[in-house]
């Protein structure tokens, strides 16, 4: 680091995946941090007395009480990075990314685009050695921003991990015979975002969507393909071309 450069010091708080993410982002780019979990040997207090920014990177429903009954706030700079989360007392900076068991590289911390709230302190204040790009949205409009992403990143992986149970548990298939599947479905998809999806419901085949349904029968998958079919179908007052 350019050690003539001025830069907040920083405390990570929790345990979970993402201060895991952010502590190896962080070492990577030889970031000096303090680190703090209900599991550590020092206190609260010790832990995060030097840092000019505490990042609260624990579970959403936990974030606004945390901060509050330890009086943060009135010490430091609070950041949490949850994409839902509201608060009068912690800036909001998502980063818009899913964060798995494995830990990345460098390049790949570096891409991930971070989503703050309008009105909040800039990212480039707080984090002035991180080069991801960043947007900014209306509070009001976190909520819908979230539930977007959800769907896209959390949902898909519930979808995947059924197609590889199915797999290997009821057709007696290899599960990684799906991999190139997924693979040209994210190339596909990153390459034309927007384009229209193929298959059954693309197509309206009706007789291979009844049969499709009639396949899982009382399957609660059942219910996903059914959602999935009215939400994506053209709807009578939107015509297609």
């Amino acid at each position: 680091m350019d050690s003539s450069k001025s830069i907040p010091t920083y405390a990570i708080v929790g345990s979970g995946k993402m201060a895991q993410h952010t502590a190896k982002y962080f070492d990577l780019l030889e970031i000096p941090f303090t680190t703090w979990s209900r599991r550590a040997e020092i206190s609260l207090e010790d832990a995060i007395e030097p840092a000019d920014v505490v990042l609260v990177l624990i579970s959403d429903d936990a974030i606004e009480q945390f901060v509050q009954e330890k009086g943060l706030s009135d010490r430091h700079t609070v950041v949490h990075f949850s994409g839902a989360i509201v608060s009068e007392r912690a800036v909001g900076m998502h980063p818009l990314s899913t964060f798995g068991p494995q830990l990345y590289d460098l390049e790949t911390y570096k891409r991930i685009p971070f989503v703050c709230e309008k009105g909040s302190p800039d990212f480039r204040d707080i984090f002035p050695y991180l080069e991801n790009p960043t947007f900014s949205i209306a509070t009001d409009d976190k909520p819908l921003y979230h539930a977007v992403s959800v769907m896209a990143g959390n949902f898909t992986v519930h979808l995947w991990n059924k197609l590889f149970e199915t797999f290997s548990t009821d057709l007696d298939l290899p599960a990684e015979i799906a991999i190139p599947y997924l693979e040209q479905v994210c190339r596909n998809i990153a390459r034309n975002p927007g384009t229209e999806s193929t298959g059954p419901i693309a197509r309206r085949d009706r007789g291979t969507i009844s049969k499709n349904l009639e396949a899982l029968g009382t399957d609660p998958f059942g219910e996903v393909y059914r959602a999935m079919v009215t939400a994506v179908s053209p709807q009578p007052n939107h015509p297609q071309p």
